[in-house]
């Protein structure tokens, strides 16, 4: 899985800067990134949130339809986990999914 590891704390203001992107614009929050606890491996206690090419390049909204990468809060929120660079492709094994 391509993503960023981060701090539960970055992780939480990361999807909250994409709520705020929606919001801010009228819009009902239809779209985050999320984020799963991180539970074994060098990385055990942070977060992963998933950011892959395809994820990046998923259809949203308008016509035409905008990307996260179209939105000009992308670039800030990108850099607030350490830009593009800084992605890694962790095991699926690492990560357990947040329970409801």
């Amino acid at each position: 899985m391509i993503g960023f590891v981060v701090t539960p704390e970055q992780a939480d203001a990361a999807n909250a800067a994409i709520a705020e992107a929606q919001t801010s614009r009228g819009m009902p929050v239809f779209w985050l990134a999320g984020s799963y606890p991180i539970y074994s491996g060098e990385h055990a206690g942070d977060c992963f949130v998933p950011c892959d090419d395809e994820t990046l390049a998923t259809p949203l909204i308008g016509h035409p339809p905008q990307t996260p990468q179209d939105f000009p809060e992308f670039t800030t929120i990108i850099e607030s986990m350490g830009g593009l660079d800084a992605r890694i492709d962790l095991p699926a094994s690492n990560i357990t999914p947040q329970e409801p």
